[in-house]
Parts: C-alpha cells; structure tokens; sequence
C-alpha cells in the first residue's frame, strides 16, 4: 500500500485532510461505490467542507475534493496562448493519467471500493478537462462542468472530431453574467458553451444544461449541489 493509502486507510467514514504529491485532497467518505471527484483551483474554506459532507451524506457518496493541481498546465488538453502571457501547458493526458494510476486507485483502495462507481467534476478549466477526460477514457459513470472554458482554441472543434463519446452523461452549467466579461477571450463563452452542449447532444449524449443566476464566481457548493443532482 502506498503512503497515501496507508494515512487514509484509518480514516474512512469522516472528513479528512491530505497533502498528496502537491494535491490537496479533501475527502467525505460515505460506505458506498459511489466516488465523485471534483477539482478546483483551491482548498475550499472550512465552512464549504462541512457543505461538502452534507452533500456525501445526502446523496449517499464519497466525495473527494482534489485542488492545488497546476491549474494552467495540468488541465489543458494542448498547448495554447495563455490568458494574460504565456501558454498553457497541454499536460492533461499525463495529468489524467496521474490520476487514474495513481489517485484514484489508492484512494478507492483505501475506501475499500472495489468497483467504483466514479463521476468528475471540474470548475472552469477543470470543467474543460472534465469533458476532456470524459470523452477520451472510460472512467466515469457521469461528467459535470461549472463554468467550463469551452473558449479554449481549438476545444469544439477537437470534440466536433471525435466519433465516439466514452462517458455519456454530462453536467454543464454556465452564469447566465458571464458573457458579460471584459476580457475578449471569454467574450463568446455562451456560445462555445451551447456549441459544446449541441455538439455533446448529438452524439446521443444525455446533456443536462443549466443557465444558472451569477457569473464564473459564483458560489460553488450550490452548483456542485446540481451537478449531483442531474447524476
């Protein structure tokens, strides 16, 4: 067993804290194959983790809050132009495989799931790696994605492309203020939003679509709280 299995084996059935090869990893635990992954840019404060418990005991779930990933490098699916200056990276594939060979298998281990029952989660550039992943690898029952940045150069066109969809239930939301951004990048982001839905659609995909009040910052457990829903 690996160090982290080994400091989460004795600490199943509450909410605990790890540090896991620069990962924060924030997990409710709840007996059953059910494990919902989610990924955001940071730790949650205190009190959305206890948010974040309710909704592992509500809806009967594991839930494993992932953050602190290398937010420009780790979930871009290829290089591009950064926002500001730069690029992004394109490491996605090595990060999703991080995940999947290394994450994913001690967690579960130490859960004692022996089938799991996963489903991802991912706000903004995590909400595009959430589809990302979701097309390319049979690894997830259900995809959701908050604010996901379907602006980035080249992501409808990729999906356009792909004849086979390997996971077939998704969550998308969108703030319904968002396209209201000064910045040009994010200008069309309702559009390349509903593109990547009608896109997802069909390839006879179940697409759960919400226009929600607020904008990208929006508080998050409420729209967590939905992606779990639609599953």
């Amino acid at each position: 067993m690996s160090y982290l299995g080994k400091n989460l084996y004795l600490c199943i059935h509450m909410m605990t804290s790890r540090t896991y090869h620069s990962l924060n990893l924030d997990i409710a635990s709840f007996d059953s194959s059910s494990i919902v992954y989610i990924l955001l840019p940071h730790r949650l404060p205190e009190e959305e983790l206890s948010s974040l418990e309710d909704l592992s005991t509500r809806f009967e779930t594991n839930i494993v809050a992932i953050s602190e990933m290398d937010w420009n490098n780790d979930l871009t699916p290829w290089k591009a132009p950064a926002v500001k200056e730069g690029e992004f990276g394109g490491h996605a594939s090595q990060f999703l495989d991080r995940l999947k060979e290394d994450i994913f298998f001690n967690l579960e281990h130490s859960l004692k799931i022996s089938k799991p029952k996963r489903y991802l989660i991912g706000l903004s550039l995590a909400g595009l790696f959430s589809v990302w992943a979701g097309v390319r690898k049979e690894l997830f029952e259900g995809v959701g994605a908050i604010s996901g940045s379907f602006w980035y150069d080249g992501f409808a066109e990729w999906l356009q492309n792909q004849a086979e969809l390997k996971c077939v239930r998704f969550y998308i939301s969108l703030g319904e203020k968002e396209k209201e951004t000064k910045v040009k990048r994010f200008a069309n982001i309702e559009a390349d939003t509903m593109r990547v839905v009608e896109i997802l659609m069909a390839r006879g995909a179940d697409v759960t679509f919400d226009m929600s009040e607020g904008g990208h910052n929006s508080p998050i457990i409420p729209r967590i709280e939905k992606s779990l829903e639609s599953f």
